[in-house]
């Protein structure tokens, strides 16, 4: 818990999950109290409940979009001002009992949620990249005991909240700023949390396995691959093309000094 504690990005993924799990139950619980206002309530109240299930069906979406980001942290603190600006709108919103703009509230509650599960997908792999492999069942453990508290204080929060004031644009002003809270977490720890660059690595490791070939044919290794005709079959890891290495002797007999390379391969990475 010590080690965890010293870990900046731990700390600042953690401080701005628990923002996010109070403002998304906070107002979950706001939404449905809103819908048994209208006249149609039972009708209403299914179709809050419905949205607030459904962002469920999206998880798959939402975690390839987000295997495919490379700047994972410039998107997860970016999503946070954008859920921040889409309850600023639905504090406008909700003033007026109609069915109409109700339904453009679930809407956007529903958009909320669905980056939210986006949020959690590139949350994820910097919490694996920044905590140690020892720690990280630990890590996880104490984010999701933190995320149910939260959520439990988030809903009584809304309960709460309403009925002393009976104020649907405050709850909604109220989870704007939870949001905007959790983004600027984001941002003050946002060195904390770049990933290595995957680029470096695969070109540097590419190269050192042709110094490493070339070292070995000059050791006289050449003489068992003169069997099949002198040449390499590489496979980039990163473009899955392959290409040929032709070693050439300086004359019979001689170590190889010299290999040709096909094109057939990216120039970036191999």
């Amino acid at each position: 818990m010590k080690n965890l504690g010293r870990n900046r990005a731990f700390v600042t993924l953690t401080v701005a999950d628990l923002f996010e799990t109070i403002g998304t139950s906070l107002f979950n619980i706001i939404l449905l109290t809103y819908a048994r206002t209208f006249a149609q309530a039972n009708l209403m109240v299914s179709l809050v409940s419905v949205a607030t299930v459904l962002p469920g069906i999206f998880g798959m979406l939402t975690g390839r979009l987000a295997d495919s980001q490379t700047n994972k942290r410039g998107w997860l603190a970016g999503l946070k001002f954008v859920q921040a600006a889409l309850y600023l709108v639905l504090a406008q919103l909700i003033t007026e009992k109609q069915v109409g703009l109700l339904l453009i509230i679930i809407v956007i509650n529903l958009c909320s949620d669905v980056l939210g599960m986006l949020s959690g997908s590139l949350r994820m792999p910097l919490l694996q990249a920044k905590v140690a492999s020892e720690l990280q069942e630990e890590a996880l453990g104490i984010n999701q005991g933190i995320g149910v508290l939260m959520q439990t204080m988030g809903q009584a929060l809304g309960v709460s909240l309403l009925a002393a004031t009976g104020d649907y644009r405050l709850a909604g002003y109220l989870n704007a700023i939870t949001f905007l809270i959790a983004g600027l977490v984001l941002l003050s720890g946002y060195e904390t949390l770049k990933l290595p660059s995957a680029t470096v690595t695969v070109t540097s490791t590419f190269r050192q396995l042709l110094r490493q070939v070339r070292q070995a044919m000059e050791a006289g290794v050449h003489e068992r691959l003169g069997a099949i005709g002198e040449r390499l079959v590489l496979e980039c890891g990163r473009c899955k093309r392959r290409c040929t290495i032709e070693f050439i002797p300086d004359s019979p007999g001689d170590a190889v000094t010299t290999f040709i390379r096909s094109r057939n391969s990216c120039d970036e990475y191999c």
